[in-house]
């Protein structure tokens, strides 16, 4: 889209100043977004993020942005009554000139504060950068820990629903579509469908979902995408400052948080790594992790949750590797692929279950790392 006619978009959201500059940020899959600079009178500039989302992913963007409203200026309020800075607490929308309740403008455009002097980060080796990851994830599940869940809309139905994932696999497994072609994609994954339908890990997928259902453990608000990528660090001193994209908030299982963010913070392997022995769990990086994490909620966290948040990490593990497993077998109708690597999403799928192998050798291990830093 030209500069023109992103201007006259961002002209709709009530921002002082005149627009001096506007860029493409590259960062995303899903949404396209561009920097907007604004000079106000007194000539200092302020930066913000103007953002189109996709409704094919997202359809129902007024509830997906009553849902952010809510949850940030719920933390807003908590760190107020606690005395706390709320400088760069949380994401800040931008409302509308036309008052629109959601901050939308024209069914796709929204626009928020950018939050200065900040950076991410897609890996890293630090562990206290990991710690600090952990910390802002635990800080976010403090602020909202009280905020009745129940009442946010569930943005992407059966999301973090593992059971749900389950038998998109075995429709995948059944299904006589197109079964000529998919023959050798069958056979080249036989293996790794035998060791993804043994009972026993099948069994495991329905723990937590039970849990939540007989409420042993509480219905949270969680933020369901919290990998590295989606915190920011402070640029001078490496804090974790906020989370940010915010569009899966919705309700869940603690669990689901602290699974996602040590699915990829567990390993510096990448995510599509063709040779299995660089892919390591490493049980340092899951102790800086857990220990910023529970840092935050040693007050708000149950005994029963804590003692699922192993079970979390293999879990969201499990879910990733299963679903690109079925897409795999479905022909490559969801992830995006790298033409250049064959059966990329076989090989991605094998990455994610050689860490659930590792990570099933290291249960005890990682239950000790929870009992030292929880109880």
């Amino acid at each position: 889209m030209n500069k023109e006619k992103l201007i006259k978009i961002a002209k709709n959201f009530k921002i002082d100043g005149e627009i001096i500059n506007i860029e493409k940020c590259n960062s995303g899959h899903i949404n396209k977004t561009y920097a907007v600079t604004y000079q106000k009178d007194n000539g200092e500039k302020k930066k913000y993020i103007l953002q189109y989302v996709n409704t094919n992913v997202f359809p129902d963007l007024p509830e997906l942005m009553k849902n952010i409203k809510n949850v940030t200026e719920y933390m807003i309020n908590k760190a107020e009554e606690k005395g706390e800075s709320i400088d760069r607490l949380t994401i800040r929308m931008i409302d509308t000139i036309d008052n629109d309740p959601n901050c939308i403008y024209h069914k796709n455009w929204r626009m928020e504060e950018f939050i200065d002097n900040t950076k991410t980060y897609l890996t890293t080796e630090n562990l206290d950068i990991l710690s600090e990851a952990g910390r802002a994830v635990g800080k976010f599940q403090k602020l909202i820990h009280s905020f009745p869940a129940e009442e946010l809309y569930e943005i992407i139905p059966k999301f973090h629903y593992t059971p749900n994932r389950v038998e998109q696999l075995k429709e995948a497994l059944s299904s006589k579509e197109n079964l000529s072609e998919r023959k050798e994609r069958f056979e080249l994954a036989k293996d790794v469908i035998e060791y993804v339908t043994d009972e026993n890990r099948l069994n495991k997928t329905n723990i937590i979902a039970k849990k939540l259902e007989n409420k042993e453990i509480p219905l949270r608000v969680t933020h369901n995408d919290t990998k590295l990528s989606n915190i920011l660090f402070d640029k001078d001193t490496d804090k974790a400052v906020c989370l940010i994209d915010l569009d899966t908030v919705m309700p869940g299982a603690l669990a689901y948080d602290f699974g996602d963010g040590l699915r990829t913070g567990i390993t510096t392997a990448k995510e599509d790594e063709q040779d299995l022995s660089k892919i390591k769990v490493d049980i340092d990086r899951f102790e800086a992790y857990s220990k910023g994490f529970l840092s935050e909620l040693k007050d708000t966290i149950t005994k029963e949750e804590l003692e699922i948040l192993p079970l979390g990490v293999w879990m969201m593990t499990y879910e990733c590797g299963i679903r690109f497993l079925a897409d795999y077998l479905n022909g490559d109708t969801y992830f995006a692929v790298d033409e250049n690597i064959a059966n990329h999403n076989l090989i991605r799928a094998k990455a994610q279950f050689e860490l659930v192998r590792q990570m099933e050798e290291q249960e005890e291990q990682m239950k000790g790392v929870i009992e030292k830093y929880g109880f």
